[in-house]
């Protein structure tokens, strides 16, 4: 019995993906700072902020069913992705409840312009997207 629980744990811990391991996946940042830089060298609007929690199933779906899909990939290319930590300073400032959220952020202000809380599908979060985008245009 031991065994198998030890062998439970050990393949969770597997599953479990962290910030650093998201912002490789995603081709993010892990820094607002950075992120906004980035945004202003290269002329970028809206910055998206992902905040997970590496113990979150949804989050792993969030990361490698959505925005890794390749519509999606394409729809974000025009915006700065920064991977932040539930437990960081810019979960608290964002008053994160839940895991996946996700903050579309103006790069000129630094306010969100729309939101998302929960796991979506490529589809509907596509919507979410194009919805972001039209609060800044």
């Amino acid at each position: 019995m031991k065994a198998f629980i030890f062998s439970l744990l050990f393949v969770c811990n597997l599953m479990a993906i962290t910030v650093e391991d998201a912002a490789w996946v995603l081709d993010a940042q892990t820094s607002m700072g950075k992120a906004y830089q980035k945004a202003k060298a290269e002329k970028k609007d809206l910055l998206m902020l992902l905040i997970i929690e590496s113990s979150c199933e949804w989050c792993e779906k969030m990361i490698h069913r959505t925005l890794r899909d390749e519509n999606i990939r394409s729809a974000l290319s025009d915006m700065v992705i920064v991977v932040a930590d539930f437990n960081s300073p810019e979960a608290k400032e964002h008053n994160a409840t839940l895991t996946p959220s996700i903050y579309f952020i103006d790069t000129k202000t630094k306010k969100t312009v729309y939101s998302v809380i929960g796991y979506e599908k490529p589809g509907s979060f596509m919507i979410d997207i194009v919805s972001a985008k039209d609060k800044v245009e």
